[in-house]
């Protein structure tokens, strides 16, 4: 199915190509018919510092003929609240009517909902999940690699072909590949639906952390083939517990080449009509500013299906009892792609596993594992079996070696790697599991090295940011463990966990004090808000400082040898990786990955 998938996936790419191709060919005497398309795409973010750093990217990838010819608006959230999905949703087409005005209705909509600090994958705090580097082939411009929002400018091309004027709705860090042959969906269901969805078949343990939609006409002889169809929706079960799922009516069984099998549908990315989301707008109106977040999944879709007609609003203790009234009496339709799969990168381990053993993930969408200057960026050393997954297979995407004979040497042969946007001067080993984003690694005059090849000690997440604080332009590099827990709060440093040990003993161990890494007028401390790292002039040194740093805690918990000396600096700023989001310089950064590009070019 991998392949069947990926095909069609191609194909939708080539023709989204060609809607690029198309906007930048106004001298061409024969241009293709422009197929449909969205009329307005509209990218979210959690505030004005965010929205100005996504359309200064925006800009330069329009620049270099990255987009189609449609407007691409960037919408931050009101100052102080936060929205959630359904109400970022709803602020969104309330400023889209500012503009557009009774046209609106007309129009169909891409909502890509990509606001947020992503702590769960702080390499991408800085610059948003939206532009995470996709190296699908058939997507590359030239020499440069796509980023996710060009994957979602184009992944929804034939649903745009679709659905009537209305808005598409979906998230920054979640990709949806499928095989669709629109002749076999029910046009006259779709076209009368004031709310269609994608569902894709699941596996009951993941319905639990999922929307798992129940549809009418559970009997249809649709189930049993693996074709797309539209069936009308029952309930919605957010998050359900398998007792819940079954009682609900939504496992199913399927027979899979002479097996049964149990499987579930679970939720996507939804359309709203432009009917419908008139209904919600004038809500919106009278209830703004909303005192929570409104969220789309929680709130709308389960408030939805031809079981909720009977529904009262009593029944609920949350925003469904005010959305319940708008919605329930809603025609909603289910798009079932029997050959679809739904992936999330929203984590570390997420962005490790996809890009590195998720292979069919990797055959559906055309990625290019290396896209660096080097045929062979990763060397073998040990290999221990002929069955292990190759060591070549890990990712390098838009890196450059100084020399084709450095490469990087990693010690376990099924670690999880990826390396992406860094300049590297120097042998380097990696033991295991690593991601290495944005880093410099080359030698500079403040550090000595004491063997002739570094070692990146495993589990970790590197990642370097250019910031101006105080009126300095300095470099700040994060070292994360791969599976911490970023989120988790605490008044005492001893209940927060890093580097294989508490806070506590990190601080300690660098010799800082507890009253000079916690954020100030702060009653909790967390590890987005610790202040535990330094900034430097270089890139170079400002690596090389923090992994200084954490060869000090490995020193002290495991004896790992110390790999360099550092000379001393009394006048260091500490700061958080919270502090690092407010004070990131985006144009020194936009400034370096050109020059790398141009490297790379080279």
């Amino acid at each position: 199915m991998a392949d069947e998938i990926g095909n069609y996936m191609k194909e939708i790419f080539k023709e989204y190509n060609n809607l690029r191709r198309n906007s930048q060919s106004e001298t061409n005497l024969v241009i293709k018919e422009r197929p449909q398309y969205w009329d307005v795409v509209i990218l979210t973010t959690f505030d004005s510092a965010q929205r100005e750093s996504f359309e200064q990217q925006i800009a330069l990838k329009r620049q270099s003929g990255h987009f189609p010819d449609v407007p691409i608006h960037v919408i931050a959230d009101p100052v102080g609240q936060k929205l959630g999905v359904g109400g970022s949703t709803l602020h969104v087409l309330t400023e889209m009517t500012k503009i557009y005005g009774s046209d609106l209705h007309q129009k169909k909509l891409l909502i890509i909902h990509s606001g947020g600090s992503s702590q769960r994958l702080p390499s991408y705090s800085v610059i948003g999940k939206i532009f995470a580097p996709l190296p699908c082939q058939e997507l590359i411009v030239g020499m440069s690699i796509p980023q996710m929002l060009d994957l979602k400018l184009a992944m929804y091309l034939p649903f745009c072909q679709l659905l009537q004027p209305g808005v598409f709705v979906t998230c920054a860090d979640d990709i949806e590949t499928y095989c669709l042959n629109p002749e076999e969906l029910n046009a006259k269901m779709l076209q009368a639906a004031d709310v269609a969805a994608l569902a894709h078949p699941s596996d009951i343990q993941t319905g639990k952390d999922h929307g798992v939609y129940v549809f009418e006409d559970q009997d249809s002889e649709n189930m049993d083939r693996d074709c797309n169809c539209v069936m009308q929706c029952a309930e919605v079960l957010q998050k359900p517990t398998e007792s819940i799922m079954r009682t609900r009516g939504a496992v199913l069984t399927k027979e899979d080449n002479g097996c049964t099998r149990e499987q579930v549908w679970s939720d996507s990315v939804f359309w709203l009509s432009a009917k419908l989301y008139d209904k919600l707008l004038k809500w919106y109106s009278n209830n703004t500013p909303l005192t929570s977040e409104l969220d789309a999944y929680a709130h709308f879709l389960p408030c939805l299906g031809s079981r909720m007609k009977n529904a009262k609003p009593s029944d609920f203790v949350d925003f469904r009892t005010e959305m319940l009234p708008l919605l329930q009496d809603s025609n909603f339709q289910l798009v079932l792609l029997n050959k679809s799969k739904f992936y999330h990168l929203g984590t570390m381990q997420e962005y490790l596993m996809h890009f590195n053993i998720l292979d069919v993930f990797c055959r559906e969408l055309g990625i290019v594992k290396n896209t660096s200057n080097i045929p062979k960026p990763f060397i073998e050393r040990n290999k221990s079996s002929s069955n292990d997954v190759s060591i070549h297979e890990k990712m390098a995407i838009e890196t450059y070696f100084s020399d084709a004979t450095l490469g990087i040497t990693v010690l376990q042969d099924k670690a999880q790697v990826v390396i992406e946007n860094c300049f590297i001067d120097l042998p380097l080993e990696i033991e295991g599991h690593t991601i290495i984003s944005n880093c410099t690694l080359k030698k500079c005059p403040s550090v000595r090295f004491l063997y002739d090849r570094v070692s990146l000690f495993q589990g970790f997440l590197y990642h370097t940011v250019p910031i101006t604080y105080e009126n300095q332009n300095l470099y700040v590099t994060i070292a994360f463990d791969i599976n911490c827990n970023m989120k988790k709060t605490s008044k005492n440093l001893s209940e927060i966990e890093l580097y294989g040990t508490t806070l506590s003993d990190v601080v300690c161990y660098l010799g800082y004090k507890s009253e000079d890494v916690m954020p100030k007028n702060a009653a909790v401390i967390s590890l987005w808000t610790a202040k535990i790292f330094v900034g430097k002039p270089t890139a170079a040194e400002s690596f090389w400082w923090t992994h200084y740093n954490v060869n000090l805690v490995l020193n002290k918990l495991q004896g790992t040898p110390k790999q360099t000396e550092f000379d001393g600096d009394d006048n260091m700023v500490l700061l958080s990786m919270y502090e690092i989001t407010l004070n990131k310089n985006l144009e020194i950064l936009l400034k370096d990955r050109e020059q790398l590009s141009c490297l790379l070019k080279e």
